[in-house]
C-alpha cells in the first residue's frame, strides 16, 4: 500500500508536529528528524508518541490482524520486532475491538426472535436506521481532508469516502485501520486520539462517532483536534455517554469541554438512536448526543 501525496503533506508527527520524511511504496519506518523513527506496517504508518512500546504491546495482535488479511511478510515481522525489541517489558495486549458481526460486515438480516417485542424492534431497528447518529455526522461532513478516528470496522468510513474528500481513518487498533480502510479505500493510519499525527491547520474536517466518552483524556483530544483544524474546518462528535464519567452525570459536559478547549458549537442535537444488532436475542440500544463544532 502506498500513501498517496495528499495524506503524506498532512501527517505529522504525534509528538512535535513537524514533517516526516522517508515516506515511499517498500517504506518500513518514517522519521521525525527531532524524534526519531516510526513503524510502517504493510504500508500502515503507526503514529503513536510510543511507537516501541505499541509494538511491543500489541506484537502478538498486529500479526494476527496482518494474517488476517494476508499482509504479513517476512520484512514486516522483521520491523515490528525490532521496534518491540526496544521497549522490553511492556505488557502484552490485545487490540479492544468492540464490533458487532453485522458491523464488521457479516449477515444483519437474521430475523428476531419471534415474541411480543418482535414487531415493537422491528419497527425500533427501522427508526433507527433512518434518524442515526452516523447519518447525522455523515451528512454535516465537509469536502476536502477529512479524518474519522476511532473508525473501527469502517462502517461510517464507506459513507464518508467520495470523490470530494480525502479521508484517513485512525484507529489504534492495526486491525481496525486494515477493515475500515478495506471497506472505504481511506488512507489507514494508527493513531492515539489524543495526540494526533497531523500538521497544524491541514484537516478540513474530523469525525469522532461514539469515541470521546472511552479516551482517558478527552480534553487531549479536543486539543489536539483544534490544533490540526484550519479555521473554517468541522469538528463532528457523538457520544453515548456525553457526561464522560462525571460524578453528577452532567449530560452537558461533553459541550463544556469542547467549549474550554476553544470550540463553539454550531448544531447540537441529542437523543439519536443507536441499535447495536447482536444476535436475534440481543440488541443494545443507546441514546446519543451529537454536536458539530468549529473553532470559536
Amino acid at each position: 500500500m502506498t500513501i498517496p501525496k495528499w495524506a503524506v503533506s498532512v501527517l505529522a508527527c504525534p509528538r512535535c508536529g513537524r514533517a516526516l520524511v522517508g515516506f515511499s511504496a517498500k517504506a518500513t519506518v518514517v522519521r521525525c528528524r527531532d524524534c526519531g523513527p516510526y513503524p510502517v506496517l504493510a504500508g500502515v504508518p503507526v503514529l503513536v508518541p510510543e511507537p516501541a512500546r505499541w509494538c511491543a504491546t500489541f506484537y502478538d495482535a498486529a500479526l494476527s490482524a496482518l494474517a488476517e488479511v494476508e499482509r504479513s511478510s517476512k520484512q514486516v515481522v522483521a520491523t515490528l520486532r525490532a521496534f518491540a525489541d526496544a521497549a522490553a517489558g511492556a505488557e502484552p495486549a490485545r487490540f479492544s475491538d468492540d464490533w458487532t458481526s453485522a458491523e464488521g460486515g457479516g449477515a444483519n438480516d437474521e430475523p428476531l426472535c419471534e415474541g411480543p417485542g418482535a414487531d415493537a424492534l422491528a419497527e425500533l431497528l427501522v427508526v433507527a436506521k433512518a434518524q442515526s447518529a452516523s447519518l447525522w455526522l455523515e451528512h454535516r461532513a465537509p469536502e476536502g481532508v477529512v479524518l474519522e478516528v476511532g473508525c473501527g470496522a469502517g462502517l461510517t468510513a464507506m459513507h464518508l469516502h467520495s470523490k470530494r474528500r480525502s479521508l484517513v481513518v485512525g484507529d489504534v487498533s492495526l486491525r481496525a485501520v486494515l477493515h475500515a480502510a478495506g471497506r472505504s479505500g481511506a488512507v489507514p493510519v494508527v493513531l492515539d486520539a489524543q495526540a494526533l499525527p497531523f500538521k497544524p491547520r491541514s484537516l478540513d474536517g474530523l469525525v469522532a462517532e461514539n469515541v470521546v466518552d472511552l479516551l482517558d483524556d478527552p480534553e487531549a483530544f479536543f486539543t489536539s483536534a483544534k490544533l490540526a483544524l484550519k479555521a473554517k474546518a468541522s469538528l463532528l462528535v457523538s457520544s453515548p455517554g456525553p457526561s464522560l464519567g462525571s460524578p453528577d452525570g452532567d449530560d452537558d459536559t461533553l459541550f463544556h469541554l469542547a467549549e474550554r478547549c476553544g470550540f463553539e458549537v454550531s448544531e447540537s442535537t441529542d437523543g439519536l438512536p443507536w441499535l447495536r444488532r447482536n444476535s436475534s436475542r440481543f440488541l443494545e440500544v443507546w441514546l446519543v448526543q451529537a454536536l458539530a463544532l468549529r473553532h470559536a
